[in-house]
Formats: structure tokens, C-alpha cells, sequence
């Protein structure tokens, strides 16, 4: 690869590995070869692999909850950090994987924890209802997201069909309609996350 090397670089490099072949693909050897250096000079730079592990969690903090909360209200500032947050973790999951093996999953979301409780301290939370309302959205996003990792790595043929009745259904044929379908887990969880916001709000 050309150019100076940097420890933006070595550290964007190994982001690359990461994400395309996981943790185990990431090694100094792997690391020099894509970069076309010494491991002395990744060790100049950057440190031993300690040390690139560790930056590599200080880059998914940054990359979580990147962008300012969007809307005019709480409830809606507390939606788009909860889907900001729900998208960093999805483009971002081996690089969380590093955190959690590192124990430092509440160095990551930190910064997603900070701006939920200033959107729930302008709605008028305070105290123990300000703390619980905030873990608890940062767990549901997070929660969701683990679920929504299970299901993507189920084979397509070992999923059940959903026949719900047997004859005639004893709801409305719009909403027997849809529940025969596969669940849309993305608008489940913006239904859920809205209902669940509301609830939070009235703590």
C-alpha cells in the first residue's frame, strides 16, 4: 500500500480485517502484509496487539451514536440515538465483539449512555427514574440487536412456518395477513422502541 504510515492508518487497517474476517483474521503478520511494513514500524506507531486492541475499542466508542440526536422533542431525540445506536452496532459488531472480550462494553456505549440521560433529564426525569429509564433503552437497543444477530445467522430452512389457526382466523384478514408472514423484526422494533419510549417517559 502507498503512502506515509500513520497511526490512523494502522488503526483503519485493522478495522478493515476485522470486519471482513473477524477478530481471529487480525495478527501483526496479517496486519504488516496489508500495509506492506515491518511489524517494528506497527509497533512504533500503534504499540503491541494489546494496544491495537485497545484502539480499536476507542474507535468504536467514537463510532457510536456518531451524529447529533435528531428532532425537536425528547421522545424524538431519544429515537434517533436509540437507531443510531441500534445501526453502529450493526455495521460495527466484531468491532464490539473486541470491546466485550475486553470488558470495556461500558467504555463503548458511554457516550450513547450520556446523551440518552441529558434527552430524559429534558423531559423532566430526575434521579432513579432518570438512571433506570436510561440502562433501560440502552439495554433494549442492545438486546434487540443480539436477537436480530441470532435470527440473521439462521438458516432460511430451518425456520418454521407460521400457521397460526387452523380455518378460518379469529382476528381481522389484515392482521391474520401479516402474522402468517415472516416478522419484520426492523418495524418490530421501532414499534416496540416507540411504545417503550413513552412508557419510559412517564416514569
Amino acid at each position: 500500500m502507498a503512502g506515509r504510515l500513520t497511526r490512523e492508518r494502522v488503526i483503519d487497517t485493522a478495522v478493515t480485517i476485522v470486519e471482513s474476517e473477524g477478530l481471529d483474521g487480525l495478527s501483526m503478520r496479517a496486519l504488516c502484509q496489508k500495509l506492506g511494513v515491518s511489524v517494528t514500524s506497527i509497533y512504533w506507531h500503534v504499540g503491541n496487539k494489546d494496544a491495537l486492541l485497545d484502539a480499536l475499542v476507542e474507535r468504536t466508542q467514537a463510532a457510536v451514536v456518531a451524529v447529533e440526536p435528531r428532532g425537536t422533542t425528547p421522545r424524538q431525540r431519544l429515537r434517533s440515538i436509540a437507531l443510531s445506536m441500534l445501526t453502529a452496532i450493526e455495521e460495527h459488531r466484531e468491532l464490539i465483539g473486541i470491546a466485550h472480550r475486553r470488558g470495556a462494553v461500558a467504555y463503548v456505549f458511554a457516550p450513547a449512555r450520556r446523551a440518552v440521560a441529558i434527552e430524559f433529564h429534558a423531559a423532566g426525569l430526575r434521579g432513579a427514574p432518570l438512571a433506570d429509564a436510561t440502562n433501560a433503552l440502552l439495554q433494549f437497543v442492545v438486546g434487540f440487536s443480539l436477537t436480530e444477530s441470532i435470527v440473521a445467522r439462521t438458516p432460511s430452512g430451518e425456520r418454521h412456518p407460521l400457521e397460526l389457526w387452523e380455518g378460518e382466523a379469529p382476528i381481522d384478514e389484515v392482521a391474520a395477513r401479516r402474522l402468517a408472514l415472516e416478522p419484520d423484526l426492523r418495524r418490530a422494533f421501532e414499534v416496540s422502541l416507540d411504545a417503550f419510549i413513552v412508557g419510559l417517559l412517564a416514569l
